[in-house]
């Protein structure tokens, strides 16, 4: 009997003992879960910089620096959205980006359906064009672009002594993001390379690398990859499940759902 007594009570014991670890498991698990930052894109975002070779214009100060008679020889023709000045080893450099207004949804959310970024050098007191970029919505099924600040980045990555530029942006479509596209530019010693992704929960997604993204130093290429987690998580872009095994094998298109 006291034998029986002592098997019940051992078992009960292990039993509570399980259902409180499973309890802890599951806690733990609310608490990773809960600690992924889940970030919402804002106009005001302001691209990461490093302070020391980077900083952001006021908009008194776009307005000072960018007169009529400048934005006139720049061909610049939308409103200057952000602007930032970087000095290098290669010189004093500005970076716009610019935007155009196309109307207020029923939400009473500003939409955009065109922007351009500028790349420019400032040298003796005059402003020259080093590059350009445009883009804007596909209208059959785009609602908006706009740039997502929250994960561009201008310093120097690869500590080079150049500055390094990756820039972000995207579109909304029908559903928002879950159909819209992302664009990865980074800027590295006088040359563009392209990431473009586009968002699909019906036919698949697809993400086009340049072949030479897999030939920049790899703080950048890490950089890159570790943005784009940060995209899956906050759900502005869904790659395909093994997108991180693809670009190990130096894949250039990633397809699939």
């Amino acid at each position: 009997m006291n034998k029986l007594l002592f098997f019940i009570l051992f078992v009960t014991l292990f039993s509570c003992g399980k259902q409180a670890k499973d309890s802890n498991n599951n806690t733990d698990q609310v608490i990773k879960e809960d600690a992924i930052i889940k970030v919402e894109l804002k106009r005001s975002d302001s691209i990461s910089f490093d302070p020391k070779i980077a900083r952001k214009l006021s908009k008194k100060e776009i307005r000072s620096t960018f007169t009529k008679r400048i934005k006139s020889k720049l061909g610049i023709e939308y409103p200057i959205y952000q602007a930032y000045s970087y000095k290098d080893q290669s010189g004093e450099r500005y970076l716009l980006q610019l935007e155009h207004y196309k109307e207020i949804d029923e939400k009473n959310d500003s939409l955009y359906d065109k922007i351009k970024v500028l790349n420019l050098s400032y040298k003796s007191n005059q402003f020259k064009k080093k590059s350009s970029l445009t883009d804007d919505i596909d209208k059959d099924w785009e609602s908006s672009i706009g740039f997502w600040n929250a994960y561009s980045e201008l310093s120097d990555i690869d500590k080079d002594g150049l500055a390094d530029l990756i820039l972000v942006y995207g579109t909304m479509g029908q559903d928002e993001y879950a159909d819209g596209r992302v664009k990865i530019i980074i800027y590295h010693n006088k040359r563009r390379i392209t990431i473009r992704h586009q968002n699909s929960n019906y036919d698949g997604r697809l993400t086009k690398i340049s072949q030479k993204f897999y030939g920049l130093p790899q703080p950048i290429q890490q950089a890159v990859k570790e943005k784009m987690k940060l995209m899956m998580q906050n759900k502005h872009a869904v790659f395909y499940k093994d997108w991180e095994a693809e670009m190990k094998n130096y894949s250039t298109s990633i397809d699939g759902l």
